[in-house]
């Protein structure tokens, strides 16, 4: 797929990644930008634009038993992140609120089957969020990306302080944010959730604070497993 257009849904961020001559691959109900540019070379900091894959959350006082009768790898530790067996994430953001991210190939399945076979009259204590609406998603990968953070946010994100699979409810760049370092085969990696709606602002804050350290958006097979 050449045109994320032709997808039904879309990256509010289309147009940047458009415009900085992405190539695009479909994924389910999407199409994410799986590479940026001509050169080839990828960036010394790369800003990977991951709002199209699949992601659900759920909440209530029963979440954490809901998830684990669904086969969800979780317990009740707030701010931190667990690895599932297809290569998802979840993340514990309080005892009773979590989102589910799905691998780096998108697999969403599970996660349709989790909200259409939810029903209020099983009275589980939680109920599903729609975060693949409320939430825009990046990964910042790259030894320089923990400097990059020191710019834009007042947490101490440095690798020796804020180790793997660690969450920081914060503010970056002046929104509200969650950050999660989950590195990816080896390589430092932090995803990045922040409201949908100013995804572009979002943007364009990373890459100005980028910019000294040779930050660059790429592509999705910047950080994907080969």
């Amino acid at each position: 797929m050449s045109d994320a257009l032709a997808a039904p849904r879309r990256t509010p961020l289309r147009r940047v990644f458009d415009t900085a001559g992405a190539k695009w691959q479909p994924m389910g109900d999407s199409a994410v930008a799986v590479s940026v540019g001509t050169t080839g070379t990828a960036p010394k900091l790369a800003i990977v634009d991951l709002t199209p894959l699949s992601r659900i959350g759920f909440k209530g006082r029963g979440t954490i038993d809901a998830m684990k009768k669904r086969g969800v790898t979780v317990e009740a530790t707030p701010n931190r992140a667990y690895e599932q067996s297809d290569g998802g994430l979840c993340l514990v953001l309080a005892p009773g609120e979590i989102i589910l991210l799905s691998n780096l190939n998108g697999d969403g399945a599970a996660f349709d089957a989790m909200m259409s076979n939810w029903r209020l009259e099983d009275e589980e204590r939680t109920y599903p969020l729609l975060r693949r609406d409320s939430h825009a998603w990046f990964v910042l990968s790259g030894a320089q990306t923990p400097n990059l953070l020191a710019k834009i946010c007042a947490v101490d994100l440095r690798p020796n302080k804020f180790p793997n699979l660690s969450i920081a409810q914060t503010s970056v760049a002046k929104m509200s944010a969650i950050v999660v370092r989950a590195d990816i085969q080896g390589q430092i990696a932090y995803h990045l959730l922040a409201d949908s709606a100013a995804a572009l602002y979002f943007l364009t804050c990373l890459l100005d604070a980028a910019h000294e350290f040779g930050g660059q958006i790429a592509g999705l097979n910047t950080i994907r497993p080969v």
